[in-house]
C-alpha cells in the first residue's frame, strides 16, 4: 500500500524494484507523502518539546532589557543613562547604549572593542563579519519595550519563536529532500554506469526519490533523540545511498543473469 511505503523503503529491496514499473508522477507523490508526515510529526513535536527552554530564553533576556523608548526618530534608554550590555552568552562582545549623544560609530572602534551593536540617539549601528551598517529611525516609527513588557508578553513571544522553529524545520526538510534526491540521482548513475545496468535517467529518478524515504526517518529519529540533531551529516546519507542502490543494481543483475540463464536452457531443449 502506498500509505506505508515510507516503513518499506527501509527494508524492502523488492519495492524498490517494484517501483521501476511504475510512473514518475507516483516517486513524486510519494516525496510529497513523506513531507507532511515529516511536517505533521514537528508541528506536533517542535511546539511542545522547545516551549520550556524558551520559555527560560525569554526569561533570561528579559532581565538584560532595558527601558527603551522610540518616538519621532529619537531613541530614549533608561532616560538617556549610558548602558554596557555584555553577557557570558556573548563571549566578551557587547551591546552600548548611549542615547543622549549623537557621535556615530566607528567600524575601527567597533571591532578594537568587540561591539555587537551601539545605539546613539537616533541611529542603530551594528557590526558583523567586518562589516558595519547603520540604521536610522524613521520618524514615523513609535515603540516602547521594557523588562515589563518583554515579561507581560513572554507567552506571545514564545508562541511566535515557536513558529519560526517549525518554519525553519519545514524549510530545512525541504532543501534537504531536493539536495539529497540530487546526490541520490548522481550516485544511481556512477552505479549504473560501473554496474552496466542500463535503466535509464527516468527510472534511476524514480528510485532517487523513493530513497528520500530512508534518510527522511533517521533525520526524524536524529530530530527526537535528546541531542535534537536536525539533519544527518552528508556522508551518512552518501552511505545509505550507496548501499541501497549496490543491492538494488545486485538484484536487478541477478534477475537478468537468471533470466538469460532460463533463455540458454529452453534453447538447448
Amino acid at each position: 500500500m502506498f500509505f506505508i511505503s515510507p516503513i518499506k523503503t527501509l527494508y524492502s529491496i523488492k519495492f524498490y524494484l517494484q517501483t521501476l514499473k511504475e510512473p514518475l508522477w507516483k516517486a513524486f507523490c510519494f516525496v510529497i507523502y513523506i513531507f507532511v508526515l515529516a511536517a505533521v510529526l514537528l508541528a506536533l513535536y517542535v511546539p511542545a518539546k522547545f516551549q520550556q527552554p524558551l520559555n527560560k530564553g525569554v526569561k533570561e533576556i528579559a532581565n538584560y532589557v532595558p527601558d527603551i523608548k522610540i518616538s519621532k526618530g529619537i531613541i530614549t534608554v533608561n532616560n538617556d543613562e549610558r548602558l554596557v550590555i555584555s553577557p557570558k552568552e556573548l563571549q566578551g562582545y557587547k551591546i552600548i547604549f548611549d542615547t543622549a549623544s549623537t557621535e556615530p560609530a566607528y567600524p575601527t572602534q567597533m571591532q578594537k572593542e568587540n561591539i555587537l551593536m551601539y545605539v546613539n540617539k537616533n541611529t542603530i549601528y551594528s557590526y558583523n563579519n567586518d562589516r558595519m551598517q547603520a540604521f536610522p529611525v524613521d520618524e514615523k516609527f513609535e515603540g516602547k519595550i521594557s523588562k515589563e513588557i518583554v515579561i507581560e508578553n513572554k507567552d506571545k513571544i514564545v508562541q511566535f519563536l515557536s513558529y519560526l522553529i517549525l518554519v525553519a524545520a519545514f524549510l530545512v526538510i525541504m532543501f534537504r529532500l531536493i539536495f539529497f534526491t540530487i546526490i541520490a540521482l548522481v550516485v544511481a548513475l556512477i552505479i549504473g554506469a560501473a554496474t552496466k545496468v542500463s535503466l535509464g535517467f527516468k527510472k534511476l529518478l524514480i528510485l532517487a526519490l523513493y530513497l528520500q524515504g530512508p534518510v527522511l526517518i533517521l533525520d526524524l529519529i536524529l530530530l527526537i533523540l535528546p541531542l535534537h540533531i536536525l539533519g544527518m551529516s552528508v556522508f551518512i546519507a552518501l552511505l545509505i545511498f550507496i548501499v541501497y542502490l549496490n543491492l538494488i543494481f545486485l538484484n536487478l543483475r541477478s534477475g537478468v543473469t537468471l533470466k538469460t540463464n532460463i533463455s540458454i536452457n529452453e534453447d538447448e531443449e
